[in-house]
């Protein structure tokens, strides 16, 4: 064999080396997200909301030291980017807002995943008299690493669209004035609305009008009663024009120290 032959046999083989690490690598992986060691629910978010009332009402937080699981539906992601650090859980019973420091939270725990979490060690306190899950911040309620969120959250099955915790609850003026806003969050529709701003001139949250959250308030009229819809600069919808005339809204309904706001997940909530 001369010379040029052996270079050109090294060449080949060094190809063919390469190549199967590559293929080594690019197998898929069992990758599990989160603690597949979570138990099982015993308890519900409205039993967990109500058992810390009063830590919530009063804005402190409190560590959750009994072995509390809950389970439930994401019903709010992080996708278009008009949720921030949070996810929106919802079992039947009430929706909890858990607060995680982390993006790109979607691609793991997307709209129609099921999980259980395990509160003991994390706390639960209020923002603006709102419940939420997370850690301690300041001495007050705030994101959990997301070190400490896989941890605690077991990824039940697949993505399925069609639980019912799915199904916004329907609600009016009426519900809007009577609901107690302890309760907060609400997954909700709300049919037959208008944008008081819309005017085919004005966007949802143009960046030059956010305000020290990064967000905008617009105006949703219910019937004859107005509340805030809030809206991130950083959404990708958050340029688009706002849609006049009566629309359908789907979204969390929160509340902040006594006060509705609405946000929506995507502008597919908005029809």
């Amino acid at each position: 064999m001369n010379i040029k032959n052996f270079k050109l046999l090294l060449v080949s083989l060094w190809g063919a080396v390469f190549s199967g690490c590559m293929d080594h690598h690019d197998d898929p992986t069992n990758y599990t997200y989160g603690n597949p060691a979570v138990g099982e629910a015993n308890t519900t978010i409205a039993d967990l909301k109500t058992k810390y009332a009063g830590i919530v009402s009063s804005n402190k937080a409190e560590e959750v030291q009994e072995n509390l699981v809950i389970s439930g539906v994401v019903v709010g992601d992080d996708e278009s980017g008009n949720i921030y650090k949070n996810l929106y859980v919802n079992d039947g019973s009430g929706t909890l807002v858990v607060g995680i420091n982390a993006t790109g939270l979607y691609a793991f725990l997307p709209v129609g995943q099921k999980i259980a979490i395990n509160c003991k060690g994390l706390y639960v306190g209020g923002y603006g008299s709102m419940a939420q899950l997370g850690t301690l911040y300041q001495g007050k309620i705030g994101r959990m690493p997301e070190y400490t969120w896989k941890e605690h959250v077991k990824v039940i099955g697949q993505p399925d669209l069609s639980y019912p915790e799915l199904t916004p609850m329907e609600i009016d003026e009426a519900w809007l004035s009577s609901a107690n806003k302890a309760d907060a969050a609400f997954f909700v529709k709300i049919n037959d609305a208008e944008f008081v701003e819309a005017d085919g001139l004005t966007q949802y949250a143009p960046e030059a009008e956010g305000d020290g959250g990064n967000g905008v308030n617009r105006t949703l009229k219910v019937g004859n009663t107005n509340i805030p819809f809030r809206t991130s600069t950083y959404a990708n919808f958050s340029t688009e024009y706002m849609k006049m005339g009566k629309v359908d809204v789907t979204g969390l309904l929160t509340q902040y120290n006594g006060e509705w706001q609405l946000t929506v997940r995507t502008s597919r909530d908005i029809q």
